[in-house]
């Protein structure tokens, strides 16, 4: 194994036995974030949609569970397992879509799963969790009809997106719902900051699963993340340091 990759093995081992450390310390450790106001808000809109019996939907977007833009998708299903516990008695549960037959599968799981957590299996639904479209715009074309149709007030779209974000966020907001969206890829960020009253930018999509207290495991992901940083930027400075000093490595 080269040196490269002996450091990414020893990268990777750091990173899982602080996850576990952090994990273990549970909620014995306050956590302290960053105020994001469409995360601040979000607990609100999705109560009002509960008592008017209105609908959440969040949209996994587009890419598929196999390739590298499945990351944002996973994050936006540990999202959905959440937002499904808290609409499970409201008289519309929340309804997840996606462009790709695999990712639809994964929700329909993720809803089961969550259904079956509080108690409440016959809520379940496989329509809850459906496929749209198998390209992107074919999946954005049938989303006014579906955000129309179900009667939605909160539209989240947490998934990986590419130029048609835009389109699927204005929909949205046309249907004078509550707009959450983030994906990882910089483009359609751009996009959605400009069309979507609350965008997450950057890494703030993967934080969500932390945000709403999903698992201690997202928490711990993000105290790894700092610690991580930490340690680099250190090491950075270090190898400066001695590289000024003529003190090769």
């Amino acid at each position: 194994m080269s040196s490269t990759g002996t450091v990414g093995l020893g990268i990777l081992l750091l990173f899982i036995l602080l996850m576990l450390a952090f994990a273990s310390l549970g909620r014995r450790w306050e956590s302290t974030f960053r105020e994001l106001p469409g995360l601040d808000a979000l607990g609100n809109a999705i109560e009002r949609a509960v008592e008017s019996g209105r609908r959440v939907h969040l949209s996994l977007g587009t890419g598929s569970v196999s390739g590298t833009d499945s990351a944002p998708a996973l994050a936006g299903l540990a999202l959905l397992k959440r937002i499904a516990a808290i609409t499970s008695m409201s008289d519309k549960p929340v309804v997840a879509t996606t462009g790709d037959g695999a990712m639809a599968l994964l929700a329909q799981d993720s809803l089961r799963t969550a259904y079956s957590d509080v108690g409440a299996k016959d809520r379940f639904e496989s329509i809850s969790g459906r496929m749209l479209g198998p390209t992107p715009y074919s999946y954005v074309a049938t989303l006014p009809t579906m955000l129309d149709t179900e009667d939605v007030s909160v539209h989240l779209m947490v998934g990986s997106f590419g130029a048609e974000s835009g389109l699927a966020a204005d929909f949205g907001d046309r249907q004078h719902a509550m707009v959450l969206a983030g994906t990882d890829d910089v483009q359609s960020q751009a996009l959605l900051y400009a069309t979507a009253k609350n965008p997450l930018v950057g890494e703030e999509v993967f934080a969500v699963g932390a945000y709403l207290d999903v698992s201690p495991l997202h928490k711990a992901s993000l105290r790894t993340q700092d610690v991580v940083r930490y340690l680099v930027v250190g090491a950075i400075l270090v190898g400066a340091l001695l590289h000024t000093l003529g003190i090769g490595l």
